[in-house]
């Protein structure tokens, strides 16, 4: 019989394909990176076979690490699968509930979420990483996550999708900062996003055209930021403002259109959520106010 795989040898080794990174690995399972590399060599040694490319300019898979990669996922989810049935088998609602989610959102909702699961469903742990589209969709697809939270956009268009919670972007400034702000320009996260193109077009065809974006910042996280110390007027979904985080920021006093946003839960298709994940995504009221849950 041939020698078994470790999962958390399989684990570390998937966690360093994610990320692209040894070192990045094990800060993600608390452990060295000395740990992380002998835990790859033992899969070699295992499989007979190299699972990565060693170069010293970049991080890569070897073309057998790209298959322990891809079917390590569904290892994973059969793992999961086992911890699901044996819960279902019973009454109460208890085990732990992975899901990942955007950084703003975690930042958000997740303390009073947290808080409210404590209080309503105490025998739910929950287990949950922060990060952007790329390690949002390759969790899922590893089977890492069970769902993510997330502002929905064609991005996500290949999972399943559960809304939450709907709100508005809006044009924000600081409560001290001079109303002609804005004639200086206009911080986004990036260009590319459907909102910030509408609200371009709409600035064109106004006797605003003249105002322009005045930075890119890749977060709407530091856009409020920028946006509480008067640096510049911000436009970022209403969500942030929740549970008075700026207390400092106003909506900026101009008419612009209704630029709507929904928070969901995705998930992978033909995959149904547990009923932990539907229990505790029950708690995530939907509605159009983003001030609590």
């Amino acid at each position: 019989m041939k020698q078994l795989l470790n999962l958390a040898h399989l684990k570390f080794f998937c966690d360093a394909a994610i990320y692209h990174s040894i070192s990045e690995a094990a800060k993600m399972n608390y452990v060295s990176q000395s740990a992380v590399s002998q835990a790859i060599a033992k899969l070699e040694m295992i499989l007979g076979a190299r699972l990565l490319v060693h170069t010293r300019q970049k991080f890569q898979l070897s073309e057998v690490g790209k298959v322990v990669f891809e079917q390590a996922g569904q290892i994973f989810k059969n793992v999961e699968d086992i911890y699901a049935k044996i819960s279902q088998k019973s009454e109460a609602l208890s085990g732990v509930l992975k899901f990942v989610s955007t950084k703003s959102l975690g930042v958000s909702f997740l303390p009073s979420l947290y808080r409210q699961t404590q209080k309503n469903l105490p025998d739910i742990s929950l287990n949950f990483l922060l990060g952007g589209r790329n390690f949002i969709r390759n969790a899922l697809r590893q089977h890492e996550a069970e769902f993510a939270i997330v502002v929905y956009d064609q991005d996500f268009s290949q999972f399943s999708k559960r809304p939450l919670k709907k709100g508005r972007f809006n044009l924000y400034q600081s409560q001290t900062a001079p109303s002609h702000l804005i004639e200086k320009g206009i911080f986004v996260d990036y260009l590319e996003d459907r909102c910030v193109k509408d609200l371009q077009t709409h600035f064109s065809q106004t006797d605003r055209s003249h105002i322009q974006i005045k930075g890119e910042l890749s977060s709407w996280e530091t856009v409020a930021r920028f946006t509480e110390m008067g640096i510049g007027v911000g436009f970022f979904p209403d969500y942030l403002l929740t549970d008075n985080r700026y207390p400092t920021i106003q909506v900026f006093p101009i008419e612009i259109p209704h630029f709507e946003y929904e928070i969901c839960a995705i998930h992978n298709k033909e995959e149904p959520l547990s009923r932990l994940a539907v229990a505790f995504l029950d708690q995530f009221a939907i509605g159009k106010s983003p001030n609590g849950l």
